[in-house]
């Protein structure tokens, strides 16, 4: 089965807002992607994608997609809209489309060509992130996307992105989690990882989960009875913590005290020595060496 958690904030430009909307979108009955980055840029991508898939679905709906076309689906319809902004922005204000840019290249100069080659390559865009999840014909499956950048994380069984990422991963690394973990363990497990992610700049308080499998066309949005028990059971985990944290902390307070206890008496007995040394007691010659030392050294060594 797949787990999926995301938070709700949405950023565009200098705009980060928390709407009520849930940024988990379902693709198919069977896979879902999760957003990051600039919402307007991702809203443009996920509509041509859904408008393909879509496509292909009522023409043949017992052709499954598979997680790993829907990521590469996303590629492609990222570098389209990239392309058509480009072009509207470089091209149409010399009067000039991309197929008539390279149709009319033998009219032009070369450092022309060269120069807005260039600029057309790069072209800026937003970064973002996207993660598809879900279950299709080959078995569970887990890809991102960064900008352009495909990802399989099937064998380490987890993926996180956005500013909350390496909040998020380091709790499923810190509890050892694989692609074969409990359902139970790993719904909880989904769900910490999205709450402790939230100390980041920029990762929201909303939480959607949704869940995948065991068989393909199970896409399930977990209810806010579902969503409230594991927010019961987090709480008492942060409780647990605070608990332990405070009577760890005390014990360490008793351990420095011991140690600071011995550091101490161990300082009274040099300072102790050294005025027995400096008020004239006896003490060894350092400089002579002691006569069965010099017995031993003048013997042949035979061992």
């Amino acid at each position: 089965m797949i787990f999926g958690a995301s938070d709700r904030m949405l950023t565009g430009g200098d705009v980060e807002f928390e709407p009520n909307t849930a940024k988990i979108i379902p693709l198919t009955n069977s896979i879902a992607a999760m957003t990051a980055g600039d919402s307007a840029f991702q809203a443009e991508i996920i509509a041509e994608i859904l408008f393909t898939i879509s496509k292909r679905i009522d023409a043949s709906p017992d052709d499954w997609w598979h997680v790993r076309d829907a990521a590469y689906l996303y590629v492609e319809c990222r570098n389209e809209i990239k392309r058509k902004r480009a072009e509207q922005a470089i091209l149409v204000p010399l009067g000039l489309g991309l197929d008539s840019f390279i149709a009319k290249q033998n009219e032009m100069s070369e450092g022309f060509i060269t120069q807005i080659t260039k600029e057309l390559v790069n072209f800026d865009v937003p970064s973002i992130s996207t993660i598809f999840a879900g279950r299709d014909p080959s078995g569970t499956r887990i890809y991102t996307v960064e900008d352009t950048v495909v990802n399989c994380h099937d064998s380490v069984g987890f993926a996180a992105i956005g500013s909350g990422y390496w909040h998020a991963n380091s709790q499923f690394m810190l509890a050892k989690h694989n692609y074969d973990s409990p359902v139970p363990d790993t719904l909880l497990l989904t769900y910490v990882a999205k709450k402790r992610a939230e100390v980041a700049p920029g990762v929201g308080k909303g939480t959607d989960m949704f869940m995948v499998g065991p068989l393909l066309g199970s896409y399930t949005r977990l209810m806010e009875t579902v969503l409230d028990q594991l927010e019961e059971t987090y709480n008492s985990i942060l409780c647990k913590e605070r608990e332990s944290l405070e009577q760890g902390r005390k014990e360490m307070q008793l351990y420095v005290e011991r140690l600071e206890a011995v550091a101490k008496a161990a300082a009274q007995i040099h300072q102790q020595s050294s005025s027995n040394v400096d008020g004239g007691d006896a003490a060894p010659d350092r400089g002579a060496v002691p006569n069965d030392i010099k017995e031993r050294d003048g013997k042949k060594d035979e061992s």
